[in-house]
């Protein structure tokens, strides 16, 4: 059985996958009529992926350090329930009282991120694809545009999570085995 990626790896996963989203999205084009929407998954799915993978990256990394009770990583490695992640991320951030600087453009509030996500959630156990962007070069660009941002604010704030986590880590006198004393894992 393969070892569970580490989140170090998830995070260059992540920005290897927000990059080639935004090489499809400036490239888009709409095509035919008939194949547009069709055309607009690839860049939809590049997207929707590394916010998955920015996601996975913040729990199962220092993120993680500020829950309760830790999800169990192996079920967390194995969703594709970007909103279940997004439920992890928003209890980080409150229990840092980051709400008001989790912030980007189109973001004000834990609220618009969790829109956000909502939009392109997709049922984890289908194959089914839904697209929440209307597929002609402007609603990719904004899309393209709004996730940007998302993605952008989720990888500074995985950065500061793990300085923030070094300053308690620090001031705790933590291991770097782990034994963060914050709870259990949630299975």
């Amino acid at each position: 059985m393969p070892d569970i990626i580490r989140p170090d790896d998830l995070y260059l996963h992540a920005q290897s996958f927000h990059k080639a989203a935004k090489a499809l999205a400036a490239v888009f084009q709409a095509g035919d009529h008939l194949f547009a929407q069709a055309n607009a998954s690839p860049v939809v799915f590049m997207y929707r992926h590394a916010l998955e993978l920015y996601l996975k990256a913040i729990v199962l990394g220092d993120g993680g350090n500020f829950l309760a009770a830790k999800p169990d990583p192996i079920s967390v490695g194995k969703t594709h329930s970007v909103s279940w992640l997004a439920q992890f991320v928003c209890q980080i951030v409150t229990s840092l009282k980051w709400q008001k600087e989790f912030r980007c453009e189109g973001v004000e509030s834990l609220a618009d991120f969790k829109a956000v996500v909502e939009s392109v959630a997709d049922d984890p156990g289908s194959y089914v694809f839904r697209s929440p962007v209307a597929a002609d070069e402007q609603g990719i660009r904004e899309f393209a545009r709004k996730m940007d941002a998302v993605l952008d604010l989720l990888n500074v704030t995985g950065d500061a999570l793990a300085a923030q986590w070094d300053l308690r880590k620090d001031g705790m006198g933590i291991e770097e085995d782990g034994g963060s004393g914050f709870g259990q894992t949630i299975q």
